[in-house]
């Protein structure tokens, strides 16, 4: 049953409106930002470590090369573990399952690709870059900018969960 709140699709009315959305008609603007954001996102960018940050974020980004093989520490208990959940997890997917040496490296890359997901979106999300930032707010008058320390992915920072 159609809905006669609603033009029909294709009508001139809906056509209308959804041009109307896309170009940004009635749309409502965002909050001022703070007088003090724009000298302080200056400051932040020229800061030695920020430097160096990006310029590593940006080979990073646009690296070609082949992988490294690198050496990595397990108790040999935690790799039973591993092994297991992987027999489970390809019996699940209905294939055979990965060389523990190919999960680690996945699971090391997977962390990796998200340490430099998240220094690109906002590296404040490091404590180092919070400090900076913090520090850096203090100095203008601007505590209000500042963000917390603590990283998302530290353990003690995280909610606890049911268990």
């Amino acid at each position: 049953m159609p809905d006669d709140r609603k033009p029909a699709l294709g009508s001139h009315g809906l056509d209308a409106a959804l041009s109307a959305w896309e170009q940004g008609a009635n749309d409502t603007p965002g909050p001022t930002p703070h007088p003090a954001l724009a000298r302080l996102k200056a400051q932040f960018d020229a800061h030695p470590d920020v430097c160096a940050l990006a310029g590593l974020l940006d080979a990073a980004q646009n690296d070609a090369a082949d992988p490294v093989p690198v050496t990595v520490d397990a108790a040999p208990r935690m790799l039973a573990l591993l092994e297991y959940i992987e027999s489970l997890d390809a019996a699940a997917a209905g294939r055979a399952p990965a060389p523990v040496e190919r999960v680690l490296s996945r699971i090391v890359g997977n962390y990796l690709e998200h340490l430099l997901h998240m220094l690109v979106t906002d590296p404040t999300g490091h404590r180092h870059y919070a400090r900076l930032w913090n520090s850096l707010c203090t100095a203008a008058g601007a505590p209000d900018l500042a963000v917390p320390e603590r990283a998302a992915s530290d353990p003690e920072a995280q909610a606890e969960g049911p268990f």
